[in-house]
C-alpha cells in the first residue's frame, strides 16, 4: 500500500512539475513559440514520447506551427488540416481528446508517412480556452498506448495551454496594432511638420522673394559696370550665387509643402530619363562617372507630373553623383512589374525605376532618417536636406512606392514604382 501511495505522490509531483515548468515560460515570456515548444519539451519528457506537432485554428484549417521528432518535409507536407476531416479536425469540432490505437487502420492525416517513421499511434488533444479550441497538440506513439493512465493532465493542461495560446494570441495583435497605431503617429507628426513648413514658406516666399530680387538686380548691375577684369567683381558674384541658393532653397521649400498637382499627362518614363540625363550630362560628365542605362522596351505610360518627375529624378541622380567618385558609376533601369509589391492592395502593374550607384553608400542608422524634411550628411552648405524628402512625396502623390538599399562602402540602389495608367 505504502508502494503504490508513494507511486501516486511522485506521478502527481512529475505533473506539478510539467505544470510549473510551463507557468515559468509563460511568466517569462508571451512569445507564442517559445510557449508552444516548452509544453511540447515538457510533455513529451513527462509521457517519454519523442514525437508531436502543434496545430494552431487558423479560419476553418489547422496549421501547423511547431513539433518534434519531425523533419520539417513531414510536416509540411501533413502541416494543413481542414476542420472537420480526420481525427485532428474532429477533435477541434468535438473539443474532446481523440485516440488513434493503430494509425494504420484508421484514418488519419499523418497514415501516409506513418509507416515511414514507425508511428503506431497518435493522440489528438484540443487546446481549449473556456469553450474555443485554439489549436491541437498530436502526440504520436511509437508503442501503443503508453499515456492513457494520465488522461487527466492532458484534460488539465488542454485547458490551461488553450488559454496560455489565447492570451499570447491577443498580445501579438495588441503589439501589432501598438506598431500600426505608432506608424501612423508618426505620419501626422510629420503631416503636421510639412504643414508647419507650408505655412512657414508661404509667408518667406513673399517676404524674401522680393528684396532677394533688388539685391540680385542692383548685384548684375554693379557686375555689368565693373567688367570681368575689376578684382571686386568676385564678391559680386559670390553674392549673385548665394542669392540664387537662397532662391532654390525657398522653391524647393515650395515644392515640398505644396500637395496640389500642376499639369498631370500620361507619360513615357524612358523618354523623360533620356532627357533628364541630356541635361546632366555636363555634370555627370565633369564628375568623371560612367552612366549605364538598361531601359526596358515598350513600357506603358504612367500619369504624373512631367515637371515633378524630372525634378524626383534629378534630385536622385544628384545624390548619386555627389555620393560617387570619380571613375564610379551609376546604373539606371526600367522595368513592368506585376506582382510581388509589398506595398500593392490589387492587381495593378507598376513601373519600376532602379537607380543605383557604386558610392559611399549610407550608414545603417541613417537609413531611416533619409526621407526626413533637412535630413543630411553632407557638409555645411552643400546640402538642404530637401531633396528626397521632396521624391517622397511626389512618389506618394501618385500612388507610387520607393525604397532605398544601402550600406556604408557598398553603394546605394534607389527603386521606385508607379502605376502604371489603365
Amino acid at each position: 500500500m505504502t508502494t503504490k501511495k508513494n507511486t501516486i505522490l511522485i506521478s502527481r509531483n512529475e505533473i506539478l512539475a510539467v505544470i510549473n515548468n510551463i507557468a515559468i515560460t509563460i511568466g517569462r515570456s508571451l512569445n507564442l513559440e517559445e510557449i508552444l515548444n516548452t509544453v511540447q519539451e515538457e510533455l513529451l519528457n513527462f509521457l517519454k514520447l519523442r514525437k508531436s506537432i502543434i496545430y494552431l485554428v487558423k479560419d476553418t484549417r489547422l496549421e501547423a506551427v511547431t513539433y518534434r521528432g519531425f523533419t520539417e518535409g513531414f510536416v509540411r507536407d501533413a502541416g494543413t488540416i481542414n476542420i472537420g476531416d480526420g481525427p485532428a479536425g474532429r477533435a477541434v469540432k468535438s473539443k474532446e481528446i481523440i485516440f488513434i490505437d493503430n494509425i494504420a487502420s484508421a484514418p488519419c492525416e499523418i497514415k501516409r508517412l506513418s509507416t515511414v517513421k514507425g508511428i503506431k499511434g497518435c493522440i489528438f488533444l484540443p487546446l481549449k480556452s473556456k469553450e474555443r479550441v485554439m489549436g491541437i497538440l498530436s502526440l504520436c506513439c511509437e508503442k501503443q498506448f503508453p499515456i492513457i493512465k494520465d488522461i487527466d493532465l492532458l484534460e488539465s493542461l488542454s485547458n490551461h495551454v488553450g488559454t496560455v495560446i489565447e492570451n499570447a494570441l491577443l498580445f501579438r495583435e495588441k503589439e501589432r496594432a501598438y506598431e500600426e497605431l505608432k506608424s501612423i503617429q508618426d505620419r501626422l507628426v510629420q503631416m503636421e511638420t510639412l504643414s508647419a513648413i507650408g505655412k512657414l514658406t508661404a509667408g518667406l516666399a513673399h517676404e524674401i522673394g522680393t528684396p532677394l530680387n533688388i539685391i540680385a538686380g542692383r548685384a548684375e548691375l554693379l557686375l555689368s559696370e565693373l567688367g570681368e577684369d575689376d578684382k571686386r567683381s568676385i564678391n559680386l558674384k559670390i553674392i549673385i550665387s548665394q542669392i540664387e541658393r537662397i532662391t532654390t532653397l525657398v522653391k524647393q521649400l515650395l515644392i515640398l509643402a505644396s500637395g496640389g498637382k500642376t499639369r498631370v499627362e500620361d507619360i513615357n518614363v524612358n523618354n523623360v530619363i533620356t532627357s533628364v540625363l541630356n541635361f546632366m550630362e555636363k555634370r555627370i560628365s565633369d564628375s568623371g562617372i560612367k552612366i549605364e542605362t538598361f531601359l526596358g522596351n515598350n513600357l506603358p505610360a504612367i500619369t504624373i507630373d512631367p515637371n515633378q518627375f524630372q525634378q524626383m529624378l534629378i534630385n536622385i541622380i544628384s545624390n548619386s553623383t555627389d555620393a560617387t567618385p570619380q571613375g564610379g558609376k551609376i546604373c539606371i533601369r526600367t522595368y513592368l512589374i506585376k506582382e510581388g509589391v509589398k506595398v500593392v492592395s490589387d492587381n495593378r502593374s507598376f513601373i519600376s525605376i532602379e537607380i543605383s550607384d557604386t558610392g559611399c553608400g549610407i550608414e545603417e542608422e541613417n537609413l531611416n532618417k533619409i526621407f526626413d524634411p533637412f535630413f543630411t550628411t553632407k557638409k555645411p552648405g552643400e546640402g538642404t536636406g530637401l531633396g528626397l524628402a521632396i521624391t517622397r512625396n511626389i512618389v506618394r502623390e501618385y500612388g507610387g512606392d520607393i525604397e532605398v538599399k544601402s550600406a556604408a562602402g557598398k553603394g546605394t540602389t534607389f527603386i521606385i514604382r508607379f502605376p502604371i495608367t489603365g
